[in-house]
């Protein structure tokens, strides 16, 4: 079963016919002024942010590491279930965790409030969340920066699946308690590039001398993304592929959420959760989706679930068939 990028054979000509250019042959690359990054200028330009507020790294998974690793944070704050880099970074830094039970946004919400947290905590939260692809709203947000007193990262690393593309970054910009972390990985499906980008207003010292290329960007990865963000045709075509698996994902849900077996979650990232109370109905569903591309189960903090990578129309139609057959 191919997936949605297997299929795409105008994204994988368009790689093709350009990677030669991206080979520079600089291989002493060194910036001695890292705000003139053209990388820096192109991501600025293309999401309308002052780059002095954007931060480059190798994807997410580099931020979470560094601004984990400051020594700033009394208690750091991971909601249960988030995305698992951040509990196993904090473990591996010896720092202060605290899980916060959290099927729901609304139940982080509701957990967060028996906690007395400082200025000096920080908080990690996805939206669309990595568990079940729940979006945080704006109201959310407001009533998590009332109830929780410290810094807040919103890792939004599926932002480009959900009906809100532009997510919370007039909010970020607005309050300088807030870092966002964004990625290329999902909205260009490239995440053998390794770039990603934060977004904060909050004065991190050092952050940005942490995240220097070519050490965390490679010249190759720089040269392609600047090259794909002025490229205005292909732009539109990554578009119009978010757009179809937003179609499949909604479709596919609308199918599912009446089945007895599990609930099925609504998401506004590219995955559907399907969430089960007995261990013999995700063990049944995970063996009748068995073999397909895109199927991941999980047990987390007593949660069953099995995540689903929306992929082009035969492939819902096949998940479809193996549930319901």
């Amino acid at each position: 079963m191919a997936s949605v990028w297997k299929d795409n054979k105008i994204l994988k000509k368009w790689y093709k016919k350009r990677c030669l250019d991206f080979f520079d042959g600089n291989f002493n690359f060194n910036l001695t002024d890292l705000m003139s990054d053209p990388l820096l200028d192109a991501i600025s330009k293309d999401i309308g942010v002052n780059k002095e507020y954007i931060y480059l790294g190798a994807g997410i998974s580099q931020f979470i590491g560094v601004i984990l690793s400051m020594d700033c944070w009394k208690n750091i704050y991971i909601p249960s279930i988030e995305f698992g880099l951040y509990l196993r970074q904090g473990e591996k830094l010896d720092k202060k965790l605290i899980k916060v039970p959290s099927s729901s946004l609304e139940e982080i919400l509701t957990n967060l409030k028996k906690y007395k947290t400082s200025e000096n905590d920080l908080l990690c939260v996805s939206s669309p969340r990595w568990f079940d692809g729940e979006m945080l709203s704006k109201e959310q947000l407001n009533m998590l920066l009332e109830s929780f007193k410290g810094t807040i990262v919103i890792d939004e690393a599926y932002v480009d699946y959900s009906s809100n593309e532009k997510g919370l970054l007039n909010e970020c910009l607005n309050n300088e308690r807030i870092i966002l972390l964004r990625s290329f990985s999902k909205k260009y499906f490239a995440a053998g590039l390794r770039v990603g980008y934060l977004v904060t207003t909050k004065s991190i010292e050092g952050l940005r001398n942490t995240l220097i290329p070519p050490h965390s960007i490679s010249t190759f990865s720089a040269n392609l993304s600047i090259s794909l963000l002025n490229d205005k045709d292909v732009v539109e075509l990554f578009s119009n592929t978010r757009n179809y698996v937003r179609k499949n994902r909604d479709t596919l849900y609308e199918y599912l959420k009446n089945n007895a077996r599990f609930e099925a979650r609504e998401s506004q990232a590219n995955f559907l959760t399907l969430q089960f109370s007995s261990r013999d109905e995700l063990e049944k569903t995970f063996n009748d989706l068995k073999g397909l591309p895109g199927i991941q189960k999980f047990e987390i903090d007593n949660t069953l679930f099995l995540k689903i990578w929306i992929s082009d129309a035969r492939f819902s139609n096949v998940v479809l068939t193996r549930i319901n057959g």
